[in-house]
């Protein structure tokens, strides 16, 4: 960080001027002695003989004059992208410490929050030490990350050097010669070494000890820049690049071990540069790219009893690297539709692959995942309703089976990771970021525009079957993820008859003020029937169900302590009718499990541990993230702690669902939440006022229970008119 890179820029004016004193030297011995044996004044046997030394030592004063300018050039490049690398860093560690951390000098990370005994013995204080944690640990890797890319950059330069001088013609009869072919341009030097390395992989060749240690970083260095990467791939062309996935897959699943992590490497590498070079979608590379791909997609690179076909290689690379240009993202998309479309069949598997897509399409739809702006174009139907992207994949598309051979016949069936990718897409494309991890808690508030919220409600409209309501396996948690992030509507429209939710559900989203606070509405009973079906993953129904606690505590904390009745009675009574609703989906589940009476309490017990471990998981913060305050958090905390507190004491399955039941249940649920709000606004309730007025609010909230329920139920089992 402190090391002067203007020494740099000052041995490279030594070595051009080191090239002029070449050239000065190579013009004169042309004019005063290469001369004399080439004027004609000089004949005979020692002329014929003196003059392809005369030529060769003119020569070495051009090579040596070609690679002192090289090194020149190469050394200015080094210290613009050292230093440009270096101030990347130094901002990354600035912003690092505007948000409260510190870095020392070889790194680390280090937090400023308190540390005191009372601070950590503060039960709100764990969801500060968590937050803390999480932030830690995202800037330590930023920060490790620039630093790789500076180490990769420095590896580049060295190799760079080292070619410029090293001698490259071994046939011309002089030790060690100058190099007449230096490379000055420090990004296609590193893109040719690449190449050759690249072609001997694909050429079915292994690298020696050092071209493997060289290849990882030097893969990842090339694909840091969009010229060096396009010129790597238009070398090796969509067929050779697919040639060489398929053999990194063979060799990164070779018995090889103590390579494999090199070759994994390197692959990452490669689809690094498919990223940098398909980055520019007016470049001309990139149609020209496009196209080859197109072509080569649906080859076959098996044979014709295990094929592999290229669109499946392909994709499979990509997977190693999950930042694509939105622009590549869609084209690719709509590319293999196009294919698949010609040969519905295409994708079938015969046989696993390691490495490779079997349905290019849906892991194709699980990189898009990482950018959700992609996600959200390539599913959003549109305003006018022309893109039939997600109706394509949720109601039309032929998935692909796995065949396999069975008694007399050949057999086929559902792959057990189909649609994971779709799932994936569709959270991001509904919530406008990435999937949530496992165990992280959904922002019951979060803001949306028109599209992700079209995104959202089409996904209903097509998962939607009426009473009989069945949502693929894992389409389930990823899209409950996605709805539990519209809480703010779906409280709305499973609580109240909203004149403007039912005006635009058709539609599928308004704007009630204009101020781009786009809100999704959908038919109540499809929102209802979409949600039980979802509720089969007990993941799936936590997440759900936590929002809607996250939220109610929201709106309760928003009460003040001298609120009267009626002046909470909206706020009171969407609270009961939407966990009425829910009542209604969870005791739809679990009649459907009662002949499987283990599987039912195992359901229960794990939505109760769902809800439970989604406490240790602080709700994102930022400015378009749920506002959740340390008394929302408490409403929370007096009901889900009771819950965990009580199971703690139990190991069997059966009693913990008794107990999931017992903390489940509306009716206890909102008391004990309403009296964690009685508790927050010192309302005692030991005394007669204080005890009348907080059964008034939770009798409240019961009154609109019976309505909320009884409407979801008979959605669920078509008995209502």
């Amino acid at each position: 960080m402190t090391t002067d890179l203007s020494l740099l820029t000052t041995a490279a004016a030594k070595w051009e001027s080191a090239a002029k004193d070449f050239e000065g030297v190579q013009k004169t011995y042309d004019s005063q002695v290469k001369s004399i044996g080439y004027d004609g004044s000089w004949t005979g046997e020692a002329n014929l003989q003196a003059r392809p030394n005369m030529q060769k030592t003119s020569d070495q004063y051009a090579a040596a004059a070609k690679e002192a300018r090289a090194v020149a050039t190469l050394l200015r490049d080094a210290q613009a992208q050292f230093t440009e690398l270096r101030g990347k860093l130094k901002s990354v560690v600035a912003e690092a410490e505007k948000n409260g951390l510190k870095v020392s000098e070889d790194g680390t990370v280090s937090s400023t929050a308190p540390t005191d005994r009372a601070a950590l013995h503060d039960p709100d204080y764990q969801a500060v030490l968590a937050r803390e944690a999480n932030k830690r640990a995202d800037w330590a890797q930023k920060i490790t990350d620039m630093v790789k890319v500076f180490d990769d950059a420095d590896h580049g330069v060295r190799m760079a050097l080292t070619a410029a001088v090293q001698d490259t013609d071994i046939l011309d009869g002089i030790p060690n010669s100058f190099n007449a072919k230096a490379e000055g341009d420090l990004e296609k030097a590193e893109a040719k070494e690449t190449i050759r390395l690249a072609q001997k992989l694909k050429d079915g060749k292994k690298l020696d000890p050092d071209e493997l240690a060289e290849a990882p970083w030097l893969f990842r260095d090339v694909a840091q820049d969009k010229k060096a990467s396009q010129l790597v791939l238009a070398t090796m062309g969509p067929d050779g690049t697919i040639e060489l996935t398929n053999r990194l897959n063979g060799l990164a699943g070779s018995g090889d071990k103590s390579h494999r992590e090199a070759y994994d490497a390197i692959q990452s590498g490669l689809a690094g540069t498919v990223s940098a070079a398909t980055s520019d979608p007016k470049s001309p590379f990139y149609e020209k790219w496009r196209d080859g791909l197109r072509k080569v997609g649906t080859k076959n690179f098996g044979s014709k009893t295990d094929p592999v076909y290229g669109y499946q290689s392909f994709v499979g690379l990509m997977e190693h690297n999950k930042r694509y240009g939105k622009q590549f993202l869609n084209d690719l998309g709509d590319d293999i539709i196009a294919a698949e479309k010609k040969d519905k069949d295409i994708w079938t598997q015969w046989r696993p692959h390691p490495g490779i897509s079997s349905d290019p399409l849906d892991h194709l739809l699980g990189v898009m995942s990482a950018n959700p702006d992609a996600a959200t174009s390539f599913l959003d139907p549109g305003a006018e309703g022309k893109n039939d992207h997600l109706g394509y994949l949720l109601k039309d598309r032929r998935w692909p089976k796995v065949a396999m051979n069975g008694p007399g016949a050949l057999l086929a069936q559902d792959d057990p990771t189909t649609k994971a990718g779709l799932g994936l897409a569709i959270e991001a494309a509904a919530t406008g970021h990435a999937p949530l991890a496992d165990g992280a808690r959904p922002s019951p508030e979060a803001r949306h525009n028109e599209a992700q919220a079209r995104v959202m409600h089409d996904t209903i409209e097509f998962l939607d079957q009426g009473t009989s309501t069945e949502v693929p396996t894992n389409l389930r948690r990823p899209v409950a993820n996605a709805l539990a992030e519209y809480t703010v509507d779906t409280h709305n429209i499973l609580s109240t008859v909203n004149p403007d939710m039912i005006r635009n559900a058709e539609r599928g989203y308004w704007d009630p003020d204009g101020t781009g606070k786009v809100h999704m509405a959908v038919r109540r009973d499809h929102l209802t029937q979409v949600m039980r079906g979802l509720s089969e993953d007990p993941d799936a129904y936590g997440a759900l169900h936590s929002a809607e606690t996250d939220y109610i505590a929201r709106e309760l904390d928003k009460l003040p302590g001298d609120a009267t009745r009626d002046s909470i009675s909206s706020t009171l009574g969407k609270s009961g009718a939407a966990l009425g609703a829910y009542s209604a989906i969870r005791e739809d589940v679990s009649n459907d499990h009662r002949s499987q009476a283990y599987a039912n309490a195992d359901w229960k017990t794990k939505v109760a541990y769902h809800i439970i471990g989604g406490l240790v998981t602080p709700l994102p913060v930022g400015p378009e993230a749920f506002r959740f305050g340390d008394g929302a958090q408490r409403l929370v905390d007096t009901w889900a702690f009771s819950m965990a507190n009580d199971m703690k004491a139990h190991a069997d399955t059966k009693a913990n669902a008794e107990i999931s039941d017992h903390y489940l249940d509306a009716t206890n649920q909102m008391t004990l939440m309403v009296d964690g709000w009685a508790k927050e606004h010192q309302i005692d309730t030991r005394t007669d006022a204080g005890k009348k007025h907080v059964e008034s609010l939770t009798l409240q909230m019961l009154s609109n229970f019976t309505s909320g329920n009884k409407f979801a139920s008979e959605s669920l089992t078509g008995t209502g008119n």
